[in-house]
């Protein structure tokens, strides 16, 4: 009897013993799969807005437009010339293709609106009868402006500096008023404008960065050689119009 309850006492020690024996055994573990983190791409079609600052050069052979309709007249432009410059704002539209060597290629267009401006004052006196004078101003403004360009630039990650050229167009008006004076007294006034859509080249390059895998910001800086509008064919008068723009903006990646 009591060789039979030391049996019974070993085997149902040894069954409470197996399962904490298995508990204590190591069993291999399998790993956690590696979240993949997909790598920014620059390649999508972005729009997007901008703010800059833009001046011109009006290149115009003035004192000779001057002589021409004052001869005999002591003739002079006293101050400003026309070299429009202020502040401007705009949209854009591209796309960009990034290549597997982190090369970016793009094509990019862009609106812009402003207010660059300058004016040419003089003062004519007849020499003959000082009496006579008359007083007029030229404003030469650069109302909107735009560019179609390509774009080459380098990936490294979010950033993207780049360069980029293409055709650029401005919409210049040019208008002229004078008031004449007779032993101080208007005798007569008067006035011209001319409007033209001019169409040249451009230059320049920029940097980008990109925010999110959406959003991104860029610097720009670009030179235009926008032709020459013809002002006044009787005095053969021309101005040839360049611009620089330095302009800030935000892009939408889709």
């Amino acid at each position: 009897m009591r060789i039979k309850s030391l049996l019974l006492g070993t085997i149902a020690g040894a069954a409470l013993a197996v399962p904490a024996f298995a508990a204590d055994m190591a069993y291999p573990v399998k790993a956690a799969p590696i979240a993949y983190v997909p790598v920014f791409t620059w390649t999508g079609l972005y729009i997007g807005g901008n703010v800059g600052y833009g001046w011109g050069e009006g290149s115009a052979p003035w004192n000779n437009y001057l002589a021409y309709y004052y001869s005999g007249w002591d003739s002079a432009a006293a101050s400003g010339g026309s070299d429009p410059s202020g502040w401007s704002g705009g949209v854009q539209i591209g796309y960009n293709f990034q290549l597997e060597n982190n090369v970016v290629l793009g094509a990019e267009a862009d609106f812009n609106f402003g207010a660059m401006e300058d004016t040419l004052n003089y003062t004519a006196i007849d020499i003959g009868d000082p009496t006579l004078q008359e007083f007029g101003s030229i404003d030469t403004k650069i109302e909107a402006f735009g560019t179609v360009r390509a774009r080459l630039g380098y990936a490294m990650d979010r950033f993207l500096p780049y360069i980029t050229g293409g055709l650029a167009w401005g919409n210049v008006k040019v208008s002229e008023s004078w008031t004449s004076y007779a032993d101080g007294t208007i005798d007569g006034f008067g006035g011209a404008s001319r409007s033209e859509t001019l169409w040249g080249w451009t230059l320049g390059g920029g940097i980008e960065y990109a925010v999110t895998d959406n959003w991104t910001v860029k610097a720009e800086y670009l030179y235009a050689d926008l032709g020459d509008i013809n002002w006044d064919g009787a005095a053969n008068t021309k101005i040839d119009m360049t611009m620089q723009t330095i302009k800030a903006g935000v892009n939408y990646k889709f």
